[in-house]
């Protein structure tokens, strides 16, 4: 017990509570990046799939008017004359092209969904155990180092140990 070597009791109390500071900065982050990952996995599973449904509705309400407007446009015209209806013909293959692509963002949303769903999972163990370890193991270690410390200012004293 002899070949202590201790030179300052204060230095070991500042890295208590630089452990302290560290668990709870850990804590805190940890938690933000749960959050993170939680918000990231909504994104992917909820939010996109319904950004693309709704672009979908959108796509065929729009298409649907197009198509009126080249059948209006068409029947005007009257069986003899032959009225351009190059503008309304635009329209329908500019609106069946959106919601082909709403389609293929709907089918790859699924996918994505999948693939950040398990991404997200892998993540969830390690932040756990960096909160664990800011909630458990760092506090321990600065209790074992505050009874250390007071042992040592104890020894330091002359005193008989606690």
């Amino acid at each position: 017990m002899s070949d202590a070597d201790v030179r300052s009791i204060e230095s070991l109390d500042e890295l208590r509570q630089a452990v302290d500071r560290l668990g709870e900065r850990l804590l805190r982050q940890g938690h933000q990046v749960r959050a993170v990952v939680g918000r990231a996995e909504q994104h992917f599973a909820r939010d996109y799939p319904v950004y693309w449904q709704s672009q979908l509705r959108r796509a065929e309400q729009r298409l649907s008017e197009a198509r009126d407007r080249l059948s209006r446009k068409q029947s005007t015209a009257g069986s003899g004359s032959s009225a351009p209806a190059t503008d309304e013909r635009k329209e329908v293959a500019r609106w069946k092209a959106r919601k082909k692509l709403c389609r293929e963002r709907i089918e790859r949303a699924r996918t994505v969904a999948v693939e950040m769903e398990q991404n997200c999972e892998k993540m969830k163990g390690p932040v756990a155990d960096l909160i664990e370890l800011a909630e458990v193991s760092l506090p321990n270690a600065s209790v074992r180092l505050a009874t250390l410390i007071a042992r040592l200012q104890a020894y330091q004293n002359n005193l008989p140990p606690t």
